[in-house]
């Protein structure tokens, strides 16, 4: 776990806005606090929130955090002996037990899922009130909806948290997460002295989540990937907060990939397709949010409304009439699709349909074409073996290894494509280089499907893991026991580079260990 950076921390401590913020969050702790007050704080430092909320939503909402104050006074320890035998998760079992199941027999492992997703949309109401009464144990759970800032900030100081997020069916994962959520807050703060609530409430939902939006909002403004990887079809209808926006959270698919194409259909009354979006991160999950997997959308490009393609002019186009009903967002009349995929061949279609209106397509992003080398068809992976793999290690001077026997524990062995480097005695045999070869990756998806086979580096003692198909040369380094993440090769070639000198000593350079 890594430390705050002092001077700037202790600067901000002392300006007139960290002192009115930290002594805001420390007034929740007192017995003055109101739900008043808890809700202007949500309002203040989670404005994704409670953007689009009515006047009727705002007293539903005053309701609720009144609901779980009463229900967290009623069930808190009366006793000085029993404060000295409380354990904080113990009491989060208790309260969830009260919310989420209905049979008192039954534990809240062995409850049904239903339980927990009605509740999971209060986490931040109740994650408020806990933290007014325990703020040694509990924190406002104010990255709701702006979960991609504490994933940042979380990567920042390296949290302890669990490797994987729970799945989208998984609620009473999701709910519980916020347990992990506090444990490792605590333990930053402890680790960096922040025992004080207010210092650090104002550190997480202030000071760092300010610096964090700063920098993301700096990424923005750099140019985009010059060619995106994927279109997505976005759904939905702009509320007061977003009819103007430049930037902000949609539902959409977690494998988005930065730079990537979302095309925004607008439901009911407008029903048409009427604005292309541009994916300014990666797709993240938020375990708290509602529709579960989000993106950072802006650069928007609007469509006039007379040159917008209507929901009938989809139903009646002979190309999606043609298309696989069973995955098709028109066939499905672009309900429960937002975050679907849209294919190379539905894009061309939508520009032609666009084009056909008037519009002029040539300010929209294209998406990517793969280059094949000139002169060599590519069919299968077989191909990319034969054709590309072997001609350039041979031309590098680099001896290998086909079907490399992997020893994968218990006696059992995987086959990688190929191993560099081979050493050691036949039946403990390592390897520096692992390559996989695959016909095309042509999306995030199959990119983390591929990645999987890094494994086989890990059992060859390997410490380079390369992805390589008809178009890319992925090269992955291992540091610390780990080749870190798909969406980060330290090397990224194109394999219609080879033929410039500096590409191919570069790859060789990478190789030849």
């Amino acid at each position: 776990m890594k430390t705050i950076l002092k001077t700037n921390w202790e600067r901000y401590k002392k300006s007139s806005e960290g002192k009115e913020v930290i002594a805001l969050f420390n007034h929740l702790t007192t017995p003055e606090a109101t739900v008043e007050d808890m809700l202007e704080m949500i309002k203040r430092f989670n404005p994704e929130f409670s953007k689009n909320t009515s006047k009727k939503e705002e007293q539903q909402q005053l309701e609720a955090l009144t609901f779980y104050n009463n229900l967290v006074k009623e069930i808190l320890p009366k006793s000085e002996s029993e404060w000295d035998n409380f354990k904080h998760g113990d009491f989060f079992g208790v309260l969830t037990h009260c919310l989420a199941v209905e049979d008192e027999n039954v534990s809240i492992f062995d409850a049904p899922q239903i339980g927990f997703k009605n509740i999971l949309g209060y986490n931040i109401f109740l994650s408020t009130v806990l933290s007014s009464y325990m703020p040694e144990y509990f924190i406002p759970n104010l990255f709701v909806m702006q979960f991609v800032y504490f994933k940042k900030i979380a990567e920042k100081y390296e949290f302890n948290l669990p490797e994987e997020l729970p799945l989208r069916s998984d609620y009473r994962g999701r709910w519980l997460y916020y347990i992990h959520m506090c444990n490792a807050i605590c333990q930053f703060s402890i680790e960096n002295g922040l025992q004080d609530f207010g210092e650090l409430c104002a550190f997480l939902f202030d000071y760092e989540l300010t610096n964090i939006k700063e920098e993301m909002e700096a990424e923005h403004n750099k140019p985009m990937p010059s060619v995106p990887e994927q279109a997505w079809i976005l759904v939905g209808n702009y509320g007061e907060g977003e009819k103007n926006m430049e930037s902000g959270f949609w539902q959409s698919n977690q494998l988005t990939s930065k730079g990537d194409i979302m095309l925004f259909y607008e439901k009911s009354p407008v029903k048409k397709l009427n604005a292309v979006w541009t994916a300014l991160e990666d797709g993240f999950i938020d375990p708290f949010g509602h529709y579960y997997s989000y993106s950072v959308i802006g650069k928007k490009i609007e469509i006039p409304d007379d040159k917008a393609i209507t929901f009938e002019e989809f139903k009646n186009s002979e190309y999606f009439k043609a298309r696989d009903s069973k995955g098709n967002f028109v066939s499905k009349n672009f309900q429960d699709v937002s975050g679907w995929e849209v294919s190379d061949e539905d894009y061309k279609e939508i520009k032609l349909m666009l084009e056909a209106k008037g519009f002029n397509t040539s300010i929209l992003p294209s998406l990517y074409e793969p280059q094949m080398i000139e002169g060599i068809i590519i069919n299968e992976e077989k191909d990319v073996e034969n054709k590309i793999i072997i001609p350039r290690l041979k031309e590098m001077g680099i001896n290998y290894v086909r079907q490399f026997q992997c020893p994968a524990g218990r006696g059992s062995t995987k086959k990688a494509d190929f191993a560099l480097h081979v050493s050691g005695p036949e039946d403990d045999r390592k390897a520096k280089v692992i390559i996989e070869a695959k016909e095309f990756i042509k999306d995030k998806k199959e990119l983390k499907e591929a990645f999987r086979q890094h494994s086989y580096a890990n059992w060859a003692k390997a410490k380079v893991f390369v992805l390589w198909d008809k178009v890319r040369i992925r090269v992955y380094k291992e540091k610390n026991d780990s080749f870190g993440s798909c969406d980060t090769p330290d090397e990224s070639i194109l394999c219609k580079d080879l033929y410039k000198l500096d590409k191919f000593n570069k790859l060789k350079k990478l190789l030849d260990i």
